[in-house]
């Protein structure tokens, strides 16, 4: 489904140009048949429908025809942050059982760690270099393109992604290529996305959001997908804070006249702090799309002082892709509103009695829409509450105005947002609690003196041990943003008389 998908859009705008990374351009034909001919060179290595394929990789066009390929061959996609640590990546592949991982030479020789793990045969596939016991990316692109059109098109699982949902423990998400169509039909008929658009992708395209309003929405239209490169020091690609990246994403923004950006409002908040006396043309820019956490009203302000656009913002989750937007005249624009249901989503506030509530009044989230999972990988009692006739119930807490527009107003969750990345603290206690000096471990946000949080560990030991230890012990578990950065001990947590850590009072 999504190969025709695709194809269509080849057939369409074969010349247009499909994907801009740094220097390299690459327009639709040549990014189709880079697809087709990886998805023949995967075959040739054993890769088989409903296969799992692993793509531990930056935003980069191999990304792109990576995903593109596995849908091509009916496998299943698994993009993983590659910031992800050796622990991390062995539960993923083991909970999927991936048969290939996809990365780059900064990565192989992690990978090529987890892989001696598994008593399988996994194959270790590097993009942008030679690896012992590994195959070329290039090399495995075979140049004979025969074409895959098919009599039916096929709608089975696709990609896999993870959700800690309302229990704070990762769930595998499995989503259709038949999700998929149509999660990237209703945005880019909801944002009117077309060939003569140009998306900024600064989003990290292994999350649903990136994956969906970037990946998707291009391809789907014939836009051209501008990914900000890799930051290169000394030949070696490093990990940057936004902040430094600011001059060249301004730079692009109107070197490639770009229409779309979608961000998160840590991002917005920087760019807003551009010195006027930098020269900044935003002419091209349409839409200015912000997700991943509550925009506040001193970035919103800030950003549309700064530059005259209005910061539009948009809700969605892994289990359903982007469902809300606001999209509202600018007179009529209210910064906290996440607007109205994207076209063929519906979306009511409940009580948790299951009845839907009046306006005003704050409920959950519920959602039903094609794009949606139906359900998580092995969890059916969890599922049994989650999703109900076809509805999802986010956990998300909300309201509704007499417009019928749509107000976040809290989580039943329990994530940190650290600068765009979000952060299960039951995750990283998990991990503390592993540790033979740590007794009880809780962890909570605490304010980023440029927005977002920091993760805290606050910890009761049970013999001698020091913040270095516990800080060296994490960094080799778990993802740099996910390590805590404060530490604290103390003799005990408060709780309540059941025994429960009392979160808010840490």
């Amino acid at each position: 489904m999504l190969h025709q998908t695709l194809l269509k859009t080849v057939e369409r705008y074969p010349e247009k140009t499909a994907l801009v990374y740094d220097k390299l351009r690459l327009n639709y034909q040549e990014l189709y048949t880079k697809v087709v001919g990886l998805s023949n060179g995967l075959r040739s290595i054993g890769v088989e429908k409903s296969d799992s394929i692993a793509i531990i990789l930056p935003n980069c066009p191999e990304f792109v025809i990576s995903f593109y390929a596995a849908a091509t061959l009916k496998a299943i996609a698994l993009p993983l942050n590659p910031m992800f640590k050796e622990a991390e990546i062995n539960f993923y592949i083991s909970d999927t059982g991936a048969s290939v991982i996809i990365t780059d030479m900064a990565r192989a020789e992690l990978c090529q760690k987890v892989i001696s793990k598994f008593d399988r045969k996994i194959e270790l596939v590097v993009i942008d270099g030679v690896y012992p016991s590994s195959a070329s990316f290039n090399d495995l692109i075979q140049k004979d393109t025969a074409n895959f059109e098919e009599t039916a098109p096929y709608e089975g699982d696709v990609i896999y992604q993870y959700s800690s949902g309302s229990t704070g423990r990762p769930k595998r998400v499995s989503r259709t290529q038949k999700n998929l169509f149509h999660q990237a039909n209703n945005c880019v008929t909801t944002l009117n996305v077309t060939a003569s658009d140009n998306i900024l992708c600064i989003v990290p395209l292994f999350h649903a959001y990136g994956f969906g309003e970037c990946l998707l929405a291009a391809t789907f239209t014939g836009a051209t997908l501008v990914i900000l490169e890799q930051f290169i020091q000394n030949g070696v690609a490093v990990e940057m804070p936004f902040v430094f990246r600011c001059p060249r994403v301004l730079n692009l923004i109107e070197t490639e006249e770009i229409t779309i950006l979608p961000a998160v409002p840590y991002i917005y908040s920087i760019l807003a702090a551009t010195p006027y006396q930098t020269q900044v043309d935003f002419a091209s820019l349409r839409a200015c799309i912000s997700a991943g956490n509550f925009l506040s009203k001193d970035t919103f302000d800030k950003f549309l002082h700064r530059f005259g656009i209005p910061l539009r913002q948009l809700y969605g989750c892994t289990e359903a892709g982007a469902v809300a937007i606001n999209l509202e005249d600018e007179a009529d624009l209210q910064y906290d509103s996440i607007g109205l249901p994207m076209k063929n989503v519906e979306i009511k506030v409940m009580d948790d009695e299951g009845n839907e509530l009046p306006t005003g009044d704050i409920g959950e989230f519920v959602i039903k829409s094609e794009t949606l999972t139906t359900g998580y990988y092995n969890l059916p009692e969890v599922n049994k509450e989650a999703f109900q006739d076809g509805h999802f119930f986010t956990g998300d807490l909300g309201k509704k105005d007499e417009q019928g527009r749509l107000y976040l107003t809290g989580r039943k969750k329990i994530f940190i947002d650290t600068g765009g990345h979000k952060v299960d603290p039951l995750e990283v206690e998990d991990v503390l609690m592993t540790h033979p000096k740590v007794a009880e471990a809780v962890v909570v946000g605490t304010k980023a003196p440029l927005g977002g949080e920091m993760v805290k560990a606050v910890l009761v030991l049970n013999g001698e041990c020091k913040e270095q230890d516990i800080l060296a012990f994490c960094k080799d578990k778990l993802a740099d943003y996910k390590t805590p950065k404060f530490i604290e001990f103390r003799q005990e947590l408060p709780k309540n008389p059941l025994g429960k850590v009392l979160r808010k009072k840490v």
